[in-house]
């Protein structure tokens, strides 16, 4: 069985450092069509939006109770209120311009296609375990170019559990129909992304760009770095298979 290597989306592949001047762009772009609308009004307001319903929406955008899509129009539509601005037209044109400006926001961080390329040229699969709203983190996948070659690609809110949770782990390597011993999954939060990895019994690789390294506390992986560069020669079958997993 070839080796399967598993990758958290967001902060491993998905550089998300231009989402902050997207939102801004967009409210930017609003304002200009709002009397008296500012755009530091309308981030300021879709800011505290977000934080105050957060809370209460967390779930839903995580487990598939509600769409994120839906869960974001209703966001802008409060932050358009909180400014004093109503109308299904204003409501669409600003969900409309976010949904333009965060697709073209969104990069792979530059060690992304190269590592990739050489991990499938030696018979690598590659798939994806990530937490999010379905439509959105698909919709991510596909801006950045990378629909197809994930399989399996699981969404939290597919599939009804999230990272940490084990669960989603298990369900990935039945998708794919490989065995633990057979995966190694990558990514850069070491509870949400290890500690459910390491209780499947796949091996796990932190991904700490950063370089914040390891504090004594927290789950340890069985491999550290800080290029998905150093990936490659890691993840060879043979090594793979000689490698004590810190979780079995």
């Amino acid at each position: 069985m070839s080796l399967l290597v598993l990758f958290d989306l967001d902060g491993t592949l998905l550089d998300g450092g231009g989402l902050p001047g997207a939102m801004r762009a967009t409210c930017e772009s609003l304002a200009s069509e709002l009397p008296g609308g500012t755009a530091d009004a309308l981030v300021a307001a879709n800011t505290s939006t977000w934080q105050r319903v957060w809370p209460d929406v967390e779930d839903d955008y995580m487990l598939g109770g509600r769409s994120g899509d839906e869960i974001g129009r209703d966001v802008w539509r409060q932050t358009l209120a909180a400014c004093g601005v109503r109308g299904d037209d204003v409501l669409d044109r600003a969900v409309t311009e976010w949904l333009r400006q965060e697709r073209a926001a969104l990069r792979l961080y530059p060690d992304v296609l190269p590592t990739l390329d050489r991990l499938e040229r030696r018979g690598i699969r590659l798939g994806m375990v990530t937490n999010g709203a379905a439509a959105v983190q698909r919709r991510k996948v596909a801006a950045v170019g990378l629909a197809g070659r994930l399989d399996p690609l699981v969404v939290s809110g597919d599939v009804g559990v999230r990272k940490p949770d084990r669960a989603i782990f298990d369900d990935a390597l039945e998708r794919a129909g490989t065995l633990a011993a057979d995966a190694l999954f990558v990514g850069d939060h070491r509870w949400h992304d290890l500690l459910g990895a390491q209780e499947a019994g796949i091996g796990t690789v932190w991904l700490d760009r950063a370089g914040v390294g390891l504090d004594g506390t927290g789950p340890t992986p069985d491999l550290t770095i800080r290029t998905l560069a150093d990936l490659p020669a890691f993840a060879d079958p043979q090594r793979h298979e000689d490698t004590p997993r810190s979780g079995a």
